[in-house]
């Protein structure tokens, strides 16, 4: 119902066995069921043209089923600076080496660095600062 919407995420569906791709494929074919939305992420490095899931994404999409793909990329030697300066609130030219180093460690994945600076945080090696502008 519209107040009562179903929403499914799954992630790493390139793993996904045979049967339950074809199981998400009936789900999102299904008119009858309304108000349900489903979300699937995978790892496009990790499937080609024969792989099942490319398959069944094929098939919904010869059935005009609504997909929307959204490429999620590593991010940027100056994102992940401006990432690092905005949380632990210093300069960017001051969080330049850092940056460079956690960049180096994980090529720009949101998750690794995530993991890392978290990791940094736990450990007590990274700190929030409190800079004053002169």
């Amino acid at each position: 119902t519209p107040s009562s919407p179903i929403f499914l995420f799954l992630d790493d569906l390139q793993w996904a066995d045979e049967l339950s791709l074809q199981l998400i494929s009936a789900l999102v074919k299904d008119s009858d069921l309304t108000h349900f939305l489903f979300i699937g992420s995978y790892r496009a490095n990790e499937i080609d043209d024969a792989h099942p899931f490319t398959l069944q994404l094929d098939e919904l999409k010869r059935k005009d089923v609504p997909i929307t793909n959204i490429n999620v990329e590593c991010l940027s030697r100056e994102n992940v600076n401006e990432l690092i300066s905005d949380t632990i609130s210093l300069p960017r030219h001051l969080t330049k080496s850092l940056s460079d180093i956690v960049y180096k460690k994980t090529s720009g994945n949101a998750l690794f660095l995530t993991q890392f600076l978290l990791s940094l945080w736990d450990e007590g090696l990274l700190l929030f600062s409190q800079l004053i502008s002169d």
